[in-house]
């Protein structure tokens, strides 16, 4: 394709020192706006456009129908009518694709081989000019959002979202229903009139100039920008500008409210959102983000310890909630105690008191330079993003940033607005706060009919918007200087003998280090993992809920003592898994050693509060007894985990374990838990041994160490040995509280060897668009359809689910059953059509280098963590693939295909009332 050399590109982006990518700006005729992201480094090409129109713009009459528009641009085209050509072209070219319908956006994005650009391209591009919307697709794809919004019904944060609609301004479009079902979308099944609207939709609203492309890849500028034009250029121009809503999120009577929602699992949260203007024309000062650091801080003395300490609240977190063009809610969202829940008007004023603290005493100039070097660091240091993880954020970016900020709009701190930011408090009022209560025994007088939630909304009582409007003294103060925050230096130098492997030494018995000074990713950022084989944590589900309970009241107490090395970039999670309890730190290098002794010291002699035991006890046991109203496909594969892997237990055995265990019971175990440890450590990134040495120390002073625990623990267990034992079939029939039906068929390999895993890889990959464009497209068995590689342990296993709320879980087996013994009749004929193909991508994709440090760690900590440790699995398994013909792996696929030994399947039905 020949160069464009008609278009004026703007190429002054600020981009961070860490980005290697080159970026440029062009404007087609037509009015649509193109960032070109040139990445020599990518194996792939990636494309994503968005476009100014979603459900605000739906007819009031035909609600979904944004949403619905989304389905039909993947179900033919004029130039490549078939309603699968699309997906079909992506897969066989090893890429992915996916969209969404927000508000007033809707975002298209793929990526694929980079040799195969320009013909997805071709395909892509077609969507906003020429898509057929073919009346049978149309007739099948409303049954589709049928089955999605069916699919959702039980969701509790789309339950909320509807009960908030329901009590905003019916004149703002935020009232709509976005998501669409077969009532809204249809005159009792009939799409007449879906059709007409949906063409007048498409030719209203697609427009080039509402629309924002990127096309990111190993092409040059030039390539991209010839390309931008080539395929974009027919999308019609000369739409309505865009403009911003007029109309107010909320009337005067639905502000200074209670809204109380009724939950359908058991919930305790109380959320006060203030109705604000839009923010998009502060993104370069963010004053709502200063605001929401200084009133989410959770260091000590600040309004989260305060309220945590008297056991009112679990968690808090400041500044989420909906946004747009002329609207912005700022949410402060808090989990509460049972104690808490008795004392909402005391957890209510002290949220007063301390906006009033800040608007007082807050806005100090060294507060938001804190902040800025936080954000700078970041931005500074940033780990590169996938390309074509980046591309669909870019589109998005382009709608609400000036072309320079395309990058750096999220990160721009231009300075503190004393003004704005001042306006912005000054709305915090009681009078303009919606306060809503989630719990299954608030009061409720109205139903929510689209998916079924009791709710109330009443006004606020004027003893209480006068007594918050005056609030008592804060009881929190304001953060002091965090004593990590600092600028950053660049990374230690490289020893001179250096590896790109990680090195065992062997510290004692009983403790191992993996240790890799990264030699790629040149930045102070570092991942430090602590693995203890912990006997006493995974020997019953007894033991394992004590562990999960310990875990969550080990994160819960460190979290206000680590709060400010949180905000400096250091951070940390603990964790249980089948073989003990693992700490994880991770972000800056400097101080990543340190605090990791310091949070392994603490695992020695914790000493938890009686009252917050008592909480998160209880919190779990309801969290784990709810579990049977997830998603039913979300249960099978908790559950194919149980099946397979030793030391794991389902989550109704451990709610009954956990229920049984008393205060007492749990300090003996504590007492217990590491009295037989095995240590293994993994230390990556900016960081060398020296630095690791009070780590080190440490953990040898600290604990009693043991040799070859995790030798000890089981392999994974064979489908072939469950089915025969009968526990497949007793253990992997769930009854769940979920209307869906859905099927699980696990297809194991029959050893951890090489040739089974590249094989499993391979027909994932192959068998992928097959299955979903016969069972969900074709045969509309359900929203979710799809296949998954999933090794457990290195043990390959290829996984194909289908959820359904029109068939039970006996009629799915049977078409998964169908859709194998046709697969494998047809198999030479596709096999020799798609494989070779699909065998060049996952080559390349193995071989695909670490994008960031973060992915690096963790594909080396992946094996690290087993019991063999193998840095050289996925380049065996590329030689693998490279060496054997297309004939070899067909007849391995017909094998695994046809051992049905190795089958079986996990089913979860709705349970009878």
């Amino acid at each position: 394709m020949k160069p464009s050399n008609r278009l004026d590109r703007f190429t002054d982006i600020i981009q961070s020192p860490t980005d290697h990518r080159d970026y440029a700006m062009v404007t087609l005729a037509n009015g649509l706006r193109c960032a070109l992201v040139h990445d020599l480094k990518s194996q792939q090409s990636t494309a994503a456009l968005a476009v100014a129109a979603g459900h605000f713009h739906d007819p009031s009459h035909t609600q979904g129908l944004a949403h619905f528009l989304e389905h039909m641009l993947f179900l033919g085209t004029q130039g490549y009518p078939e309603a699968t050509e699309y997906q079909d072209y992506i897969h066989q070219h090893g890429g992915q694709h996916n969209a969404w319908t927000g508000t007033e956006f809707s975002s298209y994005y793929f990526s694929c081989d980079s040799a195969a650009f320009a013909g997805a391209l071709d395909r892509f591009s077609r969507f906003f000019y020429q898509p057929t919307f073919n009346t049978d697709w149309i007739t099948k794809e409303v049954l589709s959002i049928e089955a999605e919004f069916k699919l959702k019904k039980s969701d509790e944060l789309r339950r909320l979202y509807q009960v908030h609609k329901t009590t905003a301004n019916p004149a703002h479009p935020f009232h709509k229903f976005s998501v669409g079902n077969l009532a809204t979308l249809t005159d009792n099944g009939d799409t007449t009139r879906l059709e007409t609207e949906l063409h007048e939709f498409f030719t209203n609203w697609y427009r080039a100039n509402r629309m924002t492309l990127v096309l990111a890849g190993p092409q040059s500028l030039d390539e991209l920008a010839a390309m931008a034009e080539a395929y974009f250029a027919p999308v019609s121009g000369n739409g309505p500008p865009v403009k911003a809503e007029t109309a107010p999120l909320y009337l005067p009577d639905q502000l200074g409210v209670q809204l109380n929602v009724r939950p359908i699992k058991d919930a305790r949260r109380l959320i006060l959102a203030f109705a604000l203007p839009g923010i998009d024309d502060d993104y370069a000062h963010k004053s709502t983000s200063f605001i929401a650091h200084l009133l989410g801080y959770e260091g000590p003395g600040s309004l989260f310890a305060e309220l945590h300490q008297r056991n009112l609240i679990n968690s808090l977190s400041a500044g989420g909630g909906i946004s747009g063009s002329n609207f912005k809610d700022f949410n402060i969202n808090m989990q509460l105690t049972d104690e808490g829940l008795a004392a909402t008007d005391i957890i209510i004023e002290q949220v007063f008191a301390t906006i009033r603290l800040i608007e007082q005493q807050g806005l100090e100039e060294w507060r938001y330079v804190e902040r800025q070097t936080a954000i700078a660091n970041a931005f500074r240091f940033q780990e590169p993003a996938r390309t074509a993880d980046l591309a669909a954020q870019l589109a998005i970016n382009m709608h609400h940033y000036s072309d320079q900020d395309l990058i750096f709009g999220d990160y721009r701190m231009a300075g503190l607005n004393i003004e704005k930011t001042r306006q912005l408090l000054a709305a915090m009022t009681p009078g303009n706060m919606r306060a809503t209560f989630i719990h299954k025994e608030v009061e409720v007088t109205e139903h929510e009919p689209i998916y079924g939630t009791d709710y109330q909304l009443a006004a606020l009582p004027n003893e209480q918007l006068e007594r918050w409007s005056a609030p008592a003294s804060a009881w929190a103060r304001l953060p002091p200087p965090n004593p990590y925050l600092h600028d950053l230096k660049a990374p230690l130098p490289l020893p001179e003998a250096g590896s790109d492997t990680p090195q065992l030494h062997t510290i004692a018995p009983g403790i191992t280090l993996w240790h890799l000074q990264d030699p790629d990713f040149r930045a102070p950022k570092a991942h430090i993992y602590c693995q203890f084989v912990l006997p006493e944590a995974t020997r019953s589900a007894r033991h394992y809920a004590c562990a999960r309970l310990w875990s969550e009241l080990m994160i819960d107490r460190l979290n206000e003592d680590c709060y400010d090395a949180e905000i400096a970039g250091l951070h940390f999670n603990i964790y249980p898994q089948h073989y003990g309890i693992t700490l994880h730190v991770s972000g800056y290098s400097v101080g990543s050693a340190e605090l990791s002794a310091h949070l392994l010291a603490q695992f020695r002699q914790p000493s938890f509060a009686d009252s917050r035991w008592r909480d998160i006890h209880q919190k779990l046991q309801a969290n784990w007894q709810s579990a049977l109203a997830n998603k039913p496909l979300n249960l099978l594969f908790a559950r194919l985990n149980v099946l397979l892997q030793p030391h794991m237990y389902a989550l109704s055995d451990l709610a009954g374990a956990l229920a049984e265990v008393s205060l007492d019971d749990f300090k003996q175990w504590q007492a217990d838990l590491f009295q037989s440890a095995e240590v293994k450590l993994f230390a990556h990134g900016d960081v060398n041994l020296e630095r690791l040495g009070p780590l080190l120390e440490g953990v040898q002073q600290q604990f009693s160490l043991s040799e070859n625990l995790q030798a000890q623990v089981p392999p994974t267990y064979s489908v072939a040995e469950l089915k025969q034992s009968g526990k497949l079939e007793q253990r992997g029939q769930l009854q769940t509280q979920h209307s869906d039906h859905a099927a699980l068929l696990v297809i194991q390999g029959k050893s951890l060897d090489i040739t089974q895993q590249a094989t499993l890889l391979l027909l994932n990959q192959f068998i992928q668009p097959h299955f979903f464009n016969e069972l969900r497209t074709h045969q509309q068995l359900g929203y979710v359809v799809g296949s998954t590689y999933m090794p457990i342990e290195q043990r390959p296993h290829l996984l194909l689910y289908v959820q359904s709320s029109r068939y039970p879980a006996t009629t799915l087996c049977e078409r998964i059953n169908t859709f194998i013994t046709h697969f494998i009749e047809d198999l030479e004929e596709l096999g020799a059509s798609d494989l070779g193909n699909i065998r060049k991508f996952l080559v390349r994709k193995l071989r695909e280098p670490d994008t960031n440090l973060r992915l690096r760690s963790q594909r080396l900590w992946t094996c690290v963590s087993q019991y063999n440790v193998n840095f050289d699995r996925l380049e065996a398994i590329a030689q693998l693939l490279e060496s054997h013909t297309t004939s070899f792996f067909i007849e391995k696929i017909r094998e695994q295909l046809s051992a049905t030994e190795n089958h079986g399947y996990i089913t979860a039905t709705p349970k009878e009332l």
